[in-house]
């Protein structure tokens, strides 16, 4: 009796077969899994930058409106001036309040310095409470002395550690990439392995 290898071949084709789809779809779930995690870290790399954008534009848009201020001799218009640095205040600690979810639970170094840049942006909207009482003859005499001793120091330094914060979170985004980099290496060796093993069974 002869013996059938066909049998023998076909079992042994699907096997190859089985082997062979097993091994894409893991392939896939690591590639979309990879995938996922880049998308994930640059969508945060642009939340965090977003909101640090409009902190910074925010300081500057208030330094800018309190520069009118001082030079309205007039008091009619100090109201209107009040409300809308308040408004600038309120967005700002909003910002900052976004800033902080965003990189709760965060592991990147340079997030820590959120509280500090908290402390800074106090004392920058601090500055301005004593101008709405000013007569005018006060602005013309003492604006010059207040922007440049009281106004600009604490805008800087909040501009300041945003930049820092931002330079971080870049330097952060930079390392997580290497690190997905790394992972696609692997899995590109991984996808090389799978075909010369696929191959030697064939």
């Amino acid at each position: 009796m002869r013996f059938k290898t066909w049998p023998v071949a076909a079992a042994a084709l699907a096997g190859l077969l089985l082997l062979v789809v097993v091994s894409v779809l893991a392939a896939s779930r690591r590639a979309q899994e990879i995938y996922t995690q880049l998308d994930q870290l640059n969508a945060h790399h642009r939340d965090v930058d977003a909101e640090l954008r409009t902190l910074r534009s925010d300081v500057n848009l208030s330094g800018i409106f309190l520069r009118d201020y001082l030079l309205d001799t007039s008091r009619e218009r100090a109201p209107e001036y009040r409300d809308q640095l308040a408004e600038f205040r309120r967005t700002n600690m909003e910002t900052l309040k976004e800033l902080g979810r965003l990189t709760r639970g965060t592991a990147g170094v340079g997030y820590d310095r959120l509280p500090g840049l908290q402390a800074k942006l106090d004392e920058y909207w601090l500055t301005f409470e004593p101008l709405f009482d000013w007569t005018p003859s006060e602005k013309i005499s003492e604006s010059a002395r207040f922007v440049r001793h009281d106004l600009l120091p604490p805008r800087q330094a909040v501009l300041t550690i945003a930049r820092e914060i931002e330079e971080l979170n870049n330097a952060n985004l930079a390392a997580e990439h290497r690190e997905v980099e790394r992972r696609l290496a692997v899995f590109r060796r991984d996808l090389h392995s799978l075909l010369w093993r696929s191959l030697l069974l064939g």
